[in-house]
């Protein structure tokens, strides 16, 4: 578009100009006669509209600019936005990726800790003596249906019958192991809490929370767990 603007006001120029200088030389001796101020106007009125010309061709050749300048611009706004929606893209492609690596090593995580983990539970077991007012022995029995673990200690808050800790060096795999509580008949219902503190063979220590009650009215230490899984100590 401009080399054609640029094209035709040339062409233009020059056809002008052949006319001005054919009809200047067809009334040449006329022309010498000009006054300065005749001259001037002459010239003034030659020129004009080439000078108009040039000023209009400027005008469109500045208006084909400006558009080809904002056509740049809007290019260049939709080509921002496609990358920035592309980013988006790859930005949450790598969010769901991190995500999903999260899921599987937290799932990898559990599977080794339950690999590992023992099972506990407590059996009531049974009682000696059974007279009210009367010294009596009350015992339970602390089954492992889970992996071997050491260094146990037991821990009951408050204390039966003046027992509160009971050591075990080592729970086996399918071990079972009594604990026994030396008391008078209780006066009335009993109950705290037991936990349950142990290493695993990876190292970590671990708790489990459990709660005893202890009827007044038939007296067996009945224990039961409270916290759903094991805690890391």
């Amino acid at each position: 578009m401009a080399k054609k603007l640029e094209f035709w006001g040339i062409l233009g120029t020059v056809v002008y100009l052949v006319i001005i200088t054919a009809t200047v030389a067809f009334k040449f001796e006329k022309f010498l006669a000009l006054e300065l101020n005749e001259l001037g106007d002459f010239l003034a009125g030659a020129f004009g509209p080439i000078a108009f010309l040039w000023l209009v061709l400027g005008f469109l050749q500045q208006g084909r600019e400006l558009k080809l300048s904002s056509d740049a611009l809007h290019l260049q706004a939709e080509e921002l936005k496609n990358s920035v929606a592309q980013q988006t893209k790859m930005a949450d492609a790598a969010m769901q990726q991190i995500e999903s690596q999260r899921i599987s090593l937290e799932f990898q995580r559990r599977e080794f800790e339950r690999s590992i983990a023992p099972v506990l539970r407590f059996e009531t077991r049974e009682r000696a003596g059974g007279q009210v007012g009367m010294p009596i022995r009350l015992a339970t029995k602390l089954l492992n249906t889970g992996q071997e673990v050491s260094d146990a200690l037991i821990v009951l808050d408050p204390a039966i019958g003046g027992n509160n800790q009971f050591i075990i060096p080592r729970i086996g795999i399918k071990s079972s192991h009594d604990i026994a509580f030396n008391l008078d008949w209780p006066d009335e219902d009993l109950s705290g809490s037991c936990s349950i503190s142990y290493m695993r063979s990876d190292g970590k220590r671990i708790v489990e929370e459990f709660a005893y009650k202890v009827s007044a009215d038939n007296p067996f230490v009945l224990i039961e767990r409270v916290a759903p899984t094991p805690q890391a100590d």
